[in-house]
């Protein structure tokens, strides 16, 4: 099969592999459709954290496909079966895998597209435990981005959905920010805002269910004051320091704040004193819960997740590189990118 290795920082190709084969409990699935972000060019460009990736790599930990073989002991299910897996392989039997949160599992790190081969391949194998079955007849694509929207979830699970009628935002306008609207939109806030920089994304909360967006260099100082203080929640999905702090300041007093970005900045940019003397409880989110995962499979079952509008560009397998150019340039328009290493998928 044809998959996409990196085999060491700045070392990366389209590659001759070996087929997976699916051994005891496992699952072969071809993907249909493969999102790609900013952690894929981490590993890429060898950005990532050592702990947190095992060189040579085939990427790909935003995907979805059909199930093409099952191995042995495997049940429910078969050939044609559209799925989506979790990434992170916890080890199932550590304290935190015991209280349900497999994301923070303590054992050795290990997750599909960082450590073990990833799905931008014709073929992926992957835990059948980790599998979770999709309705047919659905659009697959959408299903790629139930990854980074599980995400956004674990953090809306750890603190709780907002009461209906609260005053929500969100803190950036990337898929992550965007997903993080078209969950919250679900809740019925009264007020649902973004904060974003990009006119040609910040544009598309309005269709996801944001009531009031505004770009950041585009306010002036009045602008930014008003949003001192003003919101009961507030999601920040910017990769900055200065969008952590800028969410924390957003929060009203016992308000709550979701960090889903990490900013690589290792410089602290929070007060801490605007925590304690705001009374707010600040809550950080690592990768996706076996929960999370969970309610984004039955949210797109029953419709009600369906964020394929944000699918901008998309790429066969042979062009990956145009692909990953496509994600990092500011110009192109991009939001979300997929690759559909089996081609095209509708």
């Amino acid at each position: 099969m044809r998959g996409y290795l990196v085999t060491a920082p700045g070392d990366h190709r389209l590659a001759e592999l070996p087929d997976p084969v699916a051994g005891p409990g496992e699952v072969v699935v071809a993907p249909a459709a493969v999102g790609i972000c900013g952690s894929d060019l981490e590993v890429r460009d060898g950005r990532r954290p050592a702990d947190y990736v095992r060189y040579p790599v085939v990427l790909g930990h935003e995907w979805a496909g059909f199930v093409s073989a099952v191995g042995p002991g495997v049940t429910g299910l078969e050939p044609g079966t559209p799925v989506v897996a979790e990434g992170v392989r916890a080890c199932g039997i550590c304290a935190r895998c015991a209280e349900g949160r497999n994301n923070l599992c303590t054992g050795p790190y290990a997750e599909t597209g960082f450590t073990e081969p990833g799905a931008l391949a014709q073929q992926v194998a992957v835990p059948a435990g980790q599998v979770h079955a999709l309705p047919p007849g659905r659009a697959i694509a959408s299903a790629a981005l139930i990854e980074p929207a599980a995400c956004v979830a674990t953090g809306l699970l750890e603190v709780g959905q907002p009461a209906a009628g609260s005053r929500v935002a969100v803190v950036g306008d990337g898929p992550l920010g965007l997903l993080a609207v078209a969950l919250l939109r679900l809740s019925s806030p009264g007020e649902l805002f973004l904060l974003g920089s990009r006119p040609e994304r910040t544009r598309r909360a309005y269709g996801l269910g944001a009531t009031e967006v505004a770009r950041r260099g585009e306010l002036d100082a009045a602008g930014h004051a008003a949003l001192r203080g003003r919101f009961d929640l507030v999601v920040e999905a910017t990769n900055s320091a200065s969008g952590a702090a800028s969410a924390v300041g957003m929060a009203r007093r016992a308000g709550t704040v979701v960090l889903l970005g990490i900013s690589g900045s290792g410089q602290p940019a929070i007060d801490p004193d605007e925590i304690s003397l705001g009374h707010l409880r600040v809550q950080g989110v690592f990768a996706a819960s076996r929960a999370a995962w969970r309610w984004l499979v039955e949210l797109y079952g029953a419709g009600l997740f369906d964020p394929a509008d944000l699918i901008t560009h998309r790429f066969g397998l042979d062009r990956v590189d145009d692909a990953f150019a496509v994600l990092g340039d500011r110009t192109a328009g991009a939001v979300k990118v997929v690759i559909e290493p089996n081609g095209a998928t509708e």
